[in-house]
């Protein structure tokens, strides 16, 4: 497995086409309000590229007895650079739906000892258009996702979990 994931850039589409209609600030707003752990967290959407999410959190608010991040936080990390993802990609299509995750799993390879940075990409097109089709037929899709949290640039912990949207 590699050790080094794409990091997303802080701007707008990879490609020339259209700016993208969701922005990380908003993002991150709509997370501390709807789900109030990731604002306890410090939680911040701090890129979105149309392809990949990146998520950071400070170590002082998720640290743990042995000055490293607290397992829950990682796993939160993992489980919401997932979610937004989802929501965002979503969002970007103007699909209204609700978003829930159905399974979660955390691998940790490493404690983290720094600030911590979450990165979920969007899957290969076969499997993207495969749930975006079950949304539209039965207003419901699942999605597999994995999420890397990474620690100064380092894997440092691998999220894989199972994201269901339904229409609304």
């Amino acid at each position: 497995m590699s050790q080094e994931t794409p990091q997303p850039s802080s701007g707008g589409s990879p490609h020339q086409g259209p700016e993208l209609r969701v922005k990380p600030a908003a993002m991150t707003a709509l997370l501390h309000e709807e789900i109030p752990l990731t604002r306890a967290m410090g939680m911040t959407v701090a890129a979105w590229d149309g392809r990949s999410v990146k998520l950071t959190a400070p170590l002082k608010l998720n640290h743990n007895h042995a000055d490293t991040a607290f397992g829950g936080a990682i796993s939160s990390m993992g489980i919401m650079a997932g979610y937004c993802l989802v929501h965002m990609l979503l969002e970007e299509r103007q699909i209204s739906n609700r978003l829930l995750i159905q399974k979660s799993s955390v691998d940790y390879l490493r404690p983290i000892d720094a600030d911590l940075e979450a990165v979920a990409c969007v899957p290969e097109e076969p499997v993207l258009g495969e749930f975006l089709q079950s949304l539209q037929k039965r207003r419901r899709g699942r999605l597999t996702l994995e999420s890397r949290v990474m620690c100064q640039g380092l894997v440092a912990a691998v999220h894989s979990g199972l994201y269901v949207a339904m229409l609304y």
